[in-house]
């Protein structure tokens, strides 16, 4: 069973078809490597610009921290003003260091931070107005903001951990979803090219037995080819031309050996097939008078001679009315018949009997042609002189349902070349309907 895959599409079509399947396979791996890539970068730019920034503010609001609290402690013991104003110069810093980590939208950790930090504001800005702050109570105060910056930074760490792994895990998906689109692209452009390469030979190779079956004259083979693409139009014009060499292999059986006119099987196809159509036509019965004289006086070779060169004469002329569906045949011996249109009977009877007359005379010898007679014997023994040989022609005009069958034509030609012959010389009678017009 062939392989067959987009019926009724042609070979183009079907490459076509084929590289677009392949190419939508190839265009979505790109496609989704680009939107991945892209959101991998936004995902990075996000991890740059907000949690290594987070990371890299926080330590330096933890150092500022630190630098705060050794102010305020040796301002606890020392009492020297320059340690206040370096400790409401490093306020500044760290409070602008909070500003930007809010932007960044920090999380719990954060608001635990600048609640401690507040406290830890609160009890500086007392010891610096002059108010009793022990150092075990700053100590504590310093302790609990430290301790919320490690909070605020482990909590950046697995957040920056969390979207390291998304990251990682969006970069895995991306190159085995880009790879399995990739590959299934080159996958079935093989697969196709399998299928296409398959099927392309198996049809061939049913084709070429196809040819050895018909050339051995198996003419009713059949392929077996599906029709839809140039391969199966391929095929049935096969079978057409099959059928084609079957019917010359019959018109040639049955065609006279002499004329290679078609003989009585191929003309009672050729009537059949008008009465089927219900197609209106003439059919001429042409028939030899004196020839049984002429092939007793000159012999069988000159009469089949002359036999072929009327053939020969009756195709030319039939075929120079320009009738599409013109058709001659040899009934055998000296009878032949037409089958032609009816607008055209008239104009190839007349260049017919023009050309034979024309032609016959060259059958015969010097003295036969003066004496425009021959000596012989008629059929029942009695010496007699026989005219030159000359042609009949009884046409009969067939119309739908005049006659039901090519045996009813062929016998009522019979029947009208019967009259014709009794005239002298090169004659033809046309029969339309129940009259005669003759000529």
């Amino acid at each position: 069973m062939p392989v067959r895959y987009f019926p009724h599409r042609t070979l183009i079509q079907k490459m076509i078809i084929s590289f677009l399947i392949s190419g939508v396979f190839m265009l979505a791996a790109l496609m989704y490597s680009i939107v991945s890539l892209s959101s991998m970068h936004r995902m990075q730019v996000n991890i740059a610009r907000n949690d290594l920034a987070a990371a890299t503010t926080t330590i330096s609001l933890h150092e500022v921290m630190l630098t705060q609290e050794r102010l305020a402690g040796r301002y606890l013991i020392l009492k020297q003003p320059e340690f206040r104003e370096l400790y409401e110069k490093n306020t500044v810093k760290f409070l602008e260091g909070m500003a930007s980590l809010r932007q960044m939208g920090q999380g719990n950790s954060f608001t635990a931070l600048t609640t401690e930090y507040a406290r830890y504001a609160d009890l500086a800005g007392r010891l610096f107005a002059g108010q009793e702050v022990t150092p075990d109570v700053m100590r504590q105060a310093a302790d609990s903001v430290k301790k919320a910056f490690e909070e605020l930074r482990a909590e950046q760490k697995r957040s920056l951990d969390l979207k390291l792994k998304r990251s990682a895990s969006q970069e895995a998906r991306t190159v085995f979803i880009a790879t399995v689109l990739a590959v299934g692209g080159v996958a079935t452009a093989v697969v196709i090219s399998f299928l296409m390469i398959y099927t392309f030979a198996l049809s061939i190779g049913k084709l070429q037995r196809a040819t050895h079956r018909i050339a051995a004259g198996d003419f009713d083979h059949d392929p077996g080819i599906p029709a839809g693409d140039e391969i199966g139009t391929l095929a049935q014009d096969f079978l057409r031309m099959a059928e084609r060499l079957k019917e010359l292999e019959q018109i040639s059986l049955d065609a006279s050996p002499l004329t290679r006119l078609p003989g009585n099987i191929a003309i009672e196809r050729s009537l059949n097939r008008r009465l089927r159509e219900k197609a209106s036509f003439v059919m001429c019965y042409l028939d030899l008078d004196n020839f049984k004289s002429y092939n007793d006086r000159y012999g069988y070779i000159k009469a089949s001679e002359l036999i072929k060169e009327t053939a020969r004469l009756i195709h030319d002329a039939v075929m120079r009315i320009n009738d599409q569906d013109a058709f001659v045949g040899h009934i055998g011996g000296d009878d032949f018949v037409a089958i032609i249109s009816a607008d055209k009977t008239d104009a190839a009877c007349r260049m017919i009997i023009n050309d034979f007359d024309a032609m016959v005379p060259a059958y015969y010898s010097a003295e036969d042609q003066a004496a425009g007679a021959i000596n012989g014997i008629d059929r029942y023994g009695v010496p007699r002189k026989f005219p030159l040989v000359s042609i009949s022609i009884a046409a009969l005009a067939c119309q739908p349902g005049d006659y039901a069958t090519a045996a009813e034509i062929a016998t009522a030609a019979a029947g009208v070349k019967d009259h014709v012959k009794g005239t002298t010389g090169s004659n033809f009678i046309v029969v339309r309907g129940a009259g005669l017009h003759e000529t």
